[in-house]
């Protein structure tokens, strides 16, 4: 019953740890290796542990946060090590039951400090089974590569997990590295790869290369694969078959893209028999829309809501119940009651979503992201779309900005080019133009070295929110939209003193 917690790199003592420590019967808190200072005192006093195995390389960052009541045990090249690998007398496993956890997993931060999610035994092996059956569909001699970090469940569950459970070998790496990832890939005969976020588009801004198709690789599985990637990614790599789907690790349900239909993140048949609904959501009072008697409505074909969940004290499937969080008053916000009918609970996604009319689902934004600009709600996916069209923009994370005396805020997207490339204002200006309503056209463009992501290999965008526009206080090159001209104009603090948006 006690909780044990876990910081460091990925490699094959990690889920040794991990099994290990189940087997005394106690839960394992993974933490993610790029908090210090107070988030890590966070995610630490969160664990409520009184043990922290640490690999030494992120010891001094435990230490310096002077904790009291814990130990530290560090482990890496050195006596611990040693000692861990001599044969000891066996111990008999603590008899678990399904529904006690078996990890902590963090949320990624993005709404606030990172929540540790309540994992259980059953859960974790509905989801190391479910994958390895029905998504990986794994064959003999199947090796998953995986790069993405063991303290997420991506990594952790539907990667190592679905190995386990399938009877498949894994090849893992401390990090994703887009330049050794084919060479990777051949050097293990990987037939699948598991991806999240953006690191397929990382990998297609790669030079080509001798190994980019002389790998083994069938199958790529993963959340987070835009439109505009999917197709060149296929073509370029020879990767045969994506399996998109949407989940989240507290989530009592996910969608699944067997199908391989493009930017889908799946489909749901029989919709009214399953858990997944689509809300209508008011951008502007951050309210469900509801009828009179205080109801939510299911949204139309097309028409963009929130993702909710039914909760069922008694799912279908033993491991899917709604554990949220080691904080109730944080579980208990993610949970809407009443819903559709009375007594109803759904969990709330936090996610735009849309349904076409075959009943596939697409993902539109984060309730947090979407911005109102001019009176119109403006979806920061789409408009990242449309800039990514532009031949010199290898990333694009677009976000509003607040801007004295206006109501809402204006949008603004920072870009990285391509290796070698110049800023091309007039051509973001036509693209833009063509393709968007004039509020959700940006109406800042910052030139950024480096997009940084985040251990999701998702863009940071609160910093960058946090910094604004203002010229006087960035160094990067800015520009403005300049609708006289037909493009983006650079942006001075004199330019700035006389906007008028």
């Amino acid at each position: 019953g006690e909780t044990v917690a876990l910081l460091g790199p990925n490699s094959p003592f990690y889920v040794a740890t991990t099994l290990g420590v189940t087997q005394l019967g106690a839960v394992t808190a993974l933490i993610n290796t790029h908090l210090t200072g107070a988030p890590l005192a966070h995610a630490l006093r969160e664990a409520r542990c009184r043990l922290v195995l640490v690999h030494r390389r992120h010891e001094e960052a435990v230490r310096a946060l002077g904790l009291e009541g814990v130990e530290l045990l560090v482990y890496g090249p050195g006596p611990f090590d040693e000692e861990s690998a001599r044969p000891g007398a066996p111990l008999a496993p603590v008899k678990v039951e399904s529904g006690s956890d078996f990890v902590y997993i963090y949320t990624s931060g993005t709404t606030g400090l990172p929540k540790p999610c309540r994992v259980t035994h059953g859960r974790a092996v509905v989801a190391g089974s479910m994958f390895a059956a029905a998504v990986w569909r794994f064959e003999p001699g199947d090796k998953v590569y995986c790069v993405l970090p063991l303290y997420h469940s991506s990594g952790l569950l539907l990667g190592v997990g679905a190995a386990i459970m399938g009877g498949a070998a894994v090849a893992l790496r401390e990090s994703f590295s887009a330049r050794a990832f084919w060479s990777d890939a051949v050097r293990y005969q990987a037939t699948g790869m598991l991806y999240i976020g953006e690191i397929c588009r990382h990998l297609l801004a790669t030079a080509p290369g001798p190994d980019d198709r002389a790998h083994r690789l069938r199958v790529a599985v993963g959340n987070g694969m835009r439109t505009d990637v999917w197709e060149p990614f296929a073509r370029r790599f020879g990767v045969p078959q994506i399996r998109e789907f949407y989940a989240a690790t507290e989530a009592p349900g996910g969608i699944f893209n067997f199908t391989g239909r493009v930017g889908s993140v799946g489909h749901l048949p029989l919709r009214h028999l399953l858990p997944g609904r689509l809300a209508r959501y008011d951008l502007t009072t951050g309210e469900h829309v509801r009828d009179a008697r205080g109801r939510c409505l299911d949204c139309a074909p097309n028409e963009e809501g929130e993702l909710l969940v039914r909760i069922s004290e008694k799912p279908l499937i033993s491991g899917l119940e709604f554990k949220g969080y080691t904080d109730e008053a944080a579980t208990r916000k993610k949970i809407l009651t009443d819903v559709f009918r009375p007594g109803d609970r759904y969990y709330r996604s936090g996610d735009l979503m849309r349904v076409d009319e075959d009943g596939f689902f697409y993902f539109v934004d984060r309730l947090g992201d979407t911005f109102r600009w001019k009176g119109e709600n403006v979806s920061t996916e789409q408009v990242a779309q449309v800039l990514l069209g532009v031949a010199e923009v290898a990333f694009a994370v677009v976000y509003g900005v607040p801007l004295a005396g206006r109501e809402g805020r204006a949008g603004m997207a920072a870009i990285e080019l391509r290796p070698g490339a110049a800023f091309d204002g007039a051509a973001v200006f036509a693209a833009v133009e063509a393709h968007l309503p004039s509020p959700a056209r940006p109406r800042f463009v910052r030139l950024v070295a480096h997009i940084e992501l985040n251990a999701s290999f998702k863009p940071v965008r609160a910093a960058l929110r946090e910094q604004g526009a203002d010229p006087s206080t960035l160094t990067d090159p800015l520009f403005v939209y300049d609708e006289s001209a037909r493009t983006y104009s650079p942006l001075t603090t004199q330019v700035w003193s006389a906007l008028s948006l």
